[in-house]
């Protein structure tokens, strides 16, 4: 079993077997189904609260935090990895919204972490 702890930012990863029990309680908290295909999450100090499907875009999130940001990232995520090839109407929704700048280079597409910023 794999460990994905981070105490220290929000990780945007693709989600593996292993995270099926978390991906659960996420979608029974927000009440939907459970997003179908390769997801990718975003997780806050090891706790995923954004579950996406990279090929259909559907998405879970936990409806007692605030995840209208988390969810951007992941469809930003997502557009980065699909290239110049993803959807339109994805790239349309990130450009109306700012973009953020690109995963650094040897990233190779499987984790970003950010700092969290303490007001």
């Amino acid at each position: 079993m794999t460990s994905h702890q981070n105490t220290t930012g929000i990780t945007i990863r693709r989600l593996v077997p292993d995270d099926d029990a978390a991906v659960d309680r996420v979608a029974d908290l927000d009440s939907q189904a459970r997003p179908t295909g390769h997801l990718l999450g975003a997780e806050i100090e090891g706790r995923l609260l954004v579950a996406t499907s990279i090929e259909t875009g559907e998405s879970v999130a936990d409806p007692f935090c605030q995840t209208e940001e988390l969810r951007s990232l992941v469809e930003m995520r997502i557009a980065q990895l699909k290239g110049r090839n993803g959807s339109k109407r994805l790239r349309r929704r990130l450009r109306s919204r700012g973009a953020l700048a690109g995963s650094p280079p040897g990233a190779g597409g499987k984790l970003l972490t950010l700092p969290v910023r303490l007001s």
